[in-house]
């Protein structure tokens, strides 16, 4: 079976629906209950990486308190092994807290907790070489992040900038270096690019060829599979002169907090299996769409094979670039 390791964040999230996201000093009124449910980056991948049937190791923190305990109880449930993840006395887990609007946007708050804290000793001693992949966010300390990548030994190592790096410098070149493949959004790869042009904000999605140019600008060698929201998804080989744009499907989103998070998650288990980047990507943009119709980052993880039947419908056209 194919085995996947994810370092990262492990949060409890609170969800609360919203008419709209608010603006700079706005106070926006939940429409309804808040929702309790797991989340953190690390966790959200792990999760879905599971449910498309890898063998899912999670390496991470969480604190000594009933948050933390019914997050490593979800994972065990999902048939993730959290033997690596370490109980913290004396500390908070990591929270959430997520606005969502009624078209499924969302605007998401975090406190680190007990993620502040998982270091670069906790990676070592993990055992990361033995698996097919390594699967890290920025959700942790960089010097954790880094040190991960480095204890993965010849395993595919996929590197999620998120949340977005600020300032861009904020990620090293050496982690970029160390990734065989990054997998960041438009707003993540502006601030990745350069300083000058984050602020001048990420290139629209429907300039593929910019998007592309900008990707292959990167420091390091990584091959680059950028998210484009409803838009689908950029690969970018660094091999190769072209670009392939997957277009997303028309699904009855209603909550997008956690797409990128299942994108993440299935593509770096299609990967470990030997699967072709490109047809990986597919298959993670048919996966990512089937888990914004639920709400809440792991309420609809879908399975390998909803993801297929979705998959072989979304064309796949060549960009130059």
């Amino acid at each position: 079976m194919t085995r996947l390791a994810v370092v990262g964040s492990l949060n409890a999230d609170l969800t609360l629906l919203l008419d709209h996201l608010p603006g700079p000093g706005e106070t926006v009124v939940a429409t309804s209950p808040g929702l309790v449910s797991c989340g953190g980056k690390g966790g959200n991948q792990a999760a879905s990486a599971a449910a498309f049937g890898a063998l899912v190791t999670m390496v991470g923190k969480v604190g000594d308190d009933q948050q933390g305990r019914q997050l490593l109880a979800d994972l065990a449930a999902r048939g993730v092994d959290a033997t690596r993840v370490t109980v913290v006395p004396d500390t908070r887990t990591g929270g959430a807290t997520i606005g969502v609007a009624g078209d499924g946007e969302n605007v998401i708050l975090v406190d680190p907790g007990a993620n502040g804290l998982l270091s670069p000793d906790d990676v070592e001693a993990a055992g990361l070489d033995r698996a097919n992949a390594v699967l890290v966010q920025l959700e942790v300390p960089l010097p954790t992040v880094e040190a991960a990548m480095r204890a993965a030994g010849d395993a595919i190592v996929l590197l999620n900038p998120a949340p977005a790096p600020a300032p861009a410098n904020a990620v090293h070149e050496t982690a970029l270096g160390l990734a065989g493949v990054l997998v960041p959004n438009l707003a993540e790869l502006a601030q990745l690019a350069s300083d000058r042009r984050a602020a001048s904000g990420p290139p629209a999605a429907a300039d593929l060829a910019e998007v592309a140019r900008l990707a292959r600008s990167l420091a390091g060698t990584a091959d680059v599979v950028v998210t484009l929201s409803s838009e689908g998804a950029l690969v970018v080989p660094r091999s190769a002169s072209t670009a392939a744009h997957i277009a997303a499907p028309t699904v009855a989103t209603v909550d997008a907090t956690g797409a990128g998070d299942c994108f993440c998650g299935t593509l770096a288990a299609s990967l470990a299996e030997g699967m072709d980047l490109t047809d990986a990507a597919r298959l993670s943009v048919a996966a990512a769409a089937l888990s914004t119709t639920a709400y809440g980052a792991r309420g609809q993880l879908p399975s390998r094979r909803a993801a297929e039947g979705l998959a072989d419908q979304l064309p796949v056209r060549v960009v130059r670039g």
